[in-house]
């Protein structure tokens, strides 16, 4: 899966709107987490992202609105991305992994 650019992921992030959404587990956000910005979390793994759909419209009710996903290498961002795309979200980002969101 090939991650949004960091320009791109930054025009995203202006968006009033704009969702940044962690998909990492809860035991990986505790350890560490984006900082810079309010961020929701739901957890999707490349098996299992029923967490995530079952919350995705509860977290995100505007399908049109700009969704930054991240995990920690981008693997389970870009599936949670697929799952989103499939659902109706028609800006949905895979920034990659938390170590490389400094820029944000």
């Amino acid at each position: 899966m090939a991650h949004a650019s960091p320009e791109e992921v930054k025009a995203a992030a202006e968006d009033p709107g704009a969702i940044i959404l962690d998909v990492r587990t809860k035991e990986e956000v505790a350890e560490a987490s984006l900082t810079s910005r309010p961020f929701k979390h739901c957890s999707c793994t490349l098996e299992d992202c029923s967490e995530l759909m079952s919350k995705a419209e509860e977290y995100m009710p505007d399908k049109n609105a700009p969704v930054i996903v991240f995990c920690r290498s981008g693997r389970r961002a870009g599936k949670a991305k697929e799952m989103l795309e499939a659902k109706g979200y028609t800006k949905v980002l895979n920034a990659g992994g938390l170590t490389g969101l400094d820029y944000l």
